[in-house]
Formats: C-alpha cells, sequence, structure tokens
C-alpha cells in the first residue's frame, strides 16, 4: 500500500475529465425535498448539518498527482476552494499538481440508480454478485463507474444539442465555474463529508472545488447550453 495520499493514472491526467462521486440524498417520490431518515447515514443531518440533497461520497477518489503539474485550467477556482497541490509525505516535485477529480455525479450504491442488464451471465467478464456472474435483471450500481458514464451520457447529450462534438471540455467546464452566476446555476456545490477510509489522510467536501467532488454535480439544463457556447 501507498503510504501517501496518491491518485490513479489515466484519471489524474490532465487531458481526462475526473468524476468523483456523491451520495444523492433526495427524497423518492418526488426528487425535489431532502430525506434525511431514510438514506444512508452520510445524509442524516448528523453528517450534513445543512441537509445538503448530495453530500460527499467516503469512496470518492481525489487528491493530487505526483507526475503532472497543475494545468492552466485549474490556475483560477471559484471563492472557497480548497486546493492545496500537495500530499503528504508524497515524493518530488509534489507542489502545484493537477488536482482531481473535475466534477461529480450521484455514485453510491446506498443511493444508486437502477441499471437493468440485459445480457445472460458471461462469465468473470461480466458483472459479480457475490463471486458469481449476475443474471439478467435490475440491480443498483454503484462507484464512479456509476458516475462517470452518467457524465459520459450528460456530454452526448450535449454533443447532440449542439450537432458537433464538444471535444476537449476541461477549460469550459472551470471557465463556467469561475463565473458566479454560472456556477450557481449550472452546479450544485457539494459542502458535506470527507473521502478518508483508512489511517492515510483524506480529504472533505467544500465551498468550490475540493479534491472529493470537484466543481460539483451538474444542472444539466443550465450547464448543457452553457458548456456548448463555452467550447470552440
Amino acid at each position: 500500500m501507498i503510504s501517501y495520499p496518491s491518485v490513479s493514472w489515466p484519471n489524474s491526467a490532465p487531458l481526462v475529465t475526473t468524476v468523483g462521486g456523491t451520495y444523492l440524498c433526495t427524497e423518492a417520490i418526488t426528487g425535489l425535498g431532502v430525506d434525511t431518515a431514510s438514506p444512508t447515514a452520510r445524509c442524516r443531518t448528523t453528517l450534513s448539518p445543512l441537509a445538503e440533497r448530495e453530500t460527499g461520497w467516503v469512496f470518492s477518489g481525489g487528491g493530487y498527482s505526483i507526475l503532472f503539474p497543475r494545468p492552466a485550467f485549474q490556475n483560477t477556482l471559484p471563492p472557497g476552494s480548497t486546493y492545496v497541490g500537495s500530499s503528504v509525505g508524497a515524493p518530488p516535485p509534489n507542489s502545484n499538481m493537477r488536482g482531481v477529480p473535475d466534477i461529480a455525479y450521484q455514485a453510491s450504491a446506498g443511493t444508486g440508480p437502477l441499471v437493468y442488464i440485459t445480457l445472460p451471465p458471461d462469465g468473470t467478464s461480466g458483472l459479480i454478485c457475490g463471486g458469481t456472474p449476475c443474471s439478467t435483471g435490475w440491480y443498483v450500481i454503484g462507484g464512479t463507474s456509476a458516475s462517470s458514464p452518467q457524465w459520459a451520457g450528460l456530454i452526448a447529450i450535449a454533443n447532440q444539442v449542439a450537432g458537433r462534438s464538444l471535444g476537449y471540455i476541461n477549460p469550459a467546464l472551470y471557465q463556467i465555474a469561475n463565473d458566479p452566476a454560472k456556477y450557481a446555476n449550472d452546479f450544485f456545490d457539494v459542502t458535506a463529508n470527507c473521502n478518508q477510509t483508512t489511517s492515510i489522510p483524506g480529504y472533505c467536501a467544500s465551498q468550490g472545488w475540493d479534491a472529493v467532488t470537484g466543481l460539483g454535480t451538474p444542472n444539466a439544463a443550465n450547464l448543457i447550453p452553457d458548456l456548448i457556447a463555452a467550447t470552440p
């Protein structure tokens, strides 16, 4: 085990849009209110005093690269951001390094999306349930393996609306986030919970960019047109 906070490749590469995870704490009937009773403990007011509709997922990997320097698009961040740029105990250069994630989406299996598996069991290469291949049917899926495809779907919709490929979106995401009005309209800024799971130090969600949920989660209806406008 690496003895200092670290992030993996390729998600730490500046050319990758890295997606962190959240718990979705909205109530199940309308999705408009916040449920602080029945969801995971991370949604309850003991860990989310402001009863936020999304909180940082404890397994949302985040931190700072020990290889890639801080990219230009991260030089300016929203007010209150907790960018550190280094990892305690990491080897050099360990200063002003690439921070991840860039953005986030619901990832906890405790509040996860239902996904229907249509393929029959296909050995150990497919989805595994308790050590054996899963059968066809509905499953609650979690992890950043859920949050990343949801962002990919959102960008695919944006491509379709624009009638072109948006291409490399990282500079545009941060450009939008650095406009206070657009940031408030286009993102939900997650500010509760931390991602430490072992004795190795982790990070906590905060106002603006943080190493748990990045810039936050999308308000798709507002973000998509602004993202189209901000890309070449």
